[in-house]
């Protein structure tokens, strides 16, 4: 029947939109910080920004890729 039909679109409708959007990258505001020097992980815990927490933008250490909060220009330096 024809609402059979209409709701077997409905349904594949929905789940490519909802695939599509899980799989869209997106990019924090911010910037990643300069790299440091020094041992470097190659170990990835993160593919783009969207896989890090809250502002946490995903970024490269040279080697690998990791979350961390946005640069801001500020350095902080603990004693």
């Amino acid at each position: 029947s024809l609402i059979a039909v209409l709701l077997c679109l409905f349904g594949y409708l929905s789940i490519t939109d909802a695939t599509r959007t899980a799989g869209e990258k997106i990019s924090k505001p911010g910037q990643c910080p300069p790299q440091s020097s020094g041992r470097r992980s190659c170990i990835s815990s993160c593919k783009s920004d969207s896989n890090c927490p809250n502002n946490e933008k995903c970024c490269s250490n040279g080697c690998g890729r990791y979350c961390t909060a946005p640069y801001t220009g500020i350095r902080v330096v603990l004693f």
